[in-house]
């Protein structure tokens, strides 16, 4: 501003003001920060007063967590099918294994079923031993029952080659029910007629 230039009124006032031209008080700075942080540190040197600190983030409780959430939803379900044959999702590469022993229409004949839960379906493997091929006029099939529930077929085979053991499916969970039979069916009656049963496993249960 050169020495011709009109000088503003207000900053002129300003400029008059003695406190704009007084000392800072010693201290002012310790009290000011002493009273925003708290009595009990009035007097204290700068170096001593507390740090402020942000507070600590809040965790979001476990029902605002889907992970915590999703887990917690399996763990039920897991729980849930407690009591009862559990095949899905079974890891073992040979599954659920049942030992069938013979009755006395076949008393010298026993079979191993292995049951494990497959993308089309329930994966019935049905190896016997001592079971004669099924005599003309007759199939053998199997199936799952329950008592109170009655029974599903796992189809049917006639054992009439050289293999020993068979492959059958099933439509059906074999979760809930108590047993796998094989019997000797009519061929004239088909699949509904009441057969013989040749052999019986039991289901385990957990």
């Amino acid at each position: 501003m050169s020495g011709t230039d009109p000088v503003d009124p207000t900053l002129a006032r300003l400029l008059d003001d003695p406190a704009v031209w007084a000392e800072v008080s010693p201290g002012l700075r310790e009290r000011t920060l002493a009273e925003a942080l708290g009595a009990d540190t009035a007097g204290a040197p700068v170096s001593e007063l507390p740090r402020h600190r942000a507070p600590a983030p809040r965790r979001r409780p476990v029902w605002q967590r889907p992970g915590l959430l999703a887990a917690a939803a399996v763990v039920v379900v897991g729980l849930a099918v407690g009591g009862s044959l559990v095949l899905t999702g079974d890891s073992s590469p040979s599954g659920v294994e049942v030992a069938l022993a013979g009755t006395e229409e076949a008393p010298s004949a026993s079979a191993t079923v292995t049951l494990r839960d497959e993308p089309s379906g329930f994966s019935v493997v049905l190896a016997t031993d001592g079971l004669p091929p099924a005599p003309e006029g007759t199939f053998y099939e199997a199936w799952l029952v329950a008592e109170g529930k009655g029974k599903v077929s796992a189809g049917t085979f006639h054992q009439r080659g050289d293999e020993d053991e068979v492959q059958l499916w099933l439509g059906v969970d074999p979760a809930g029910y108590d047993a796998i039979t094989v019997t000797r069916q009519p061929v004239d009656g088909g699949t509904l007629a009441e057969g013989v049963v040749v052999l019986r496993g039991e289901l385990p249960q957990t």
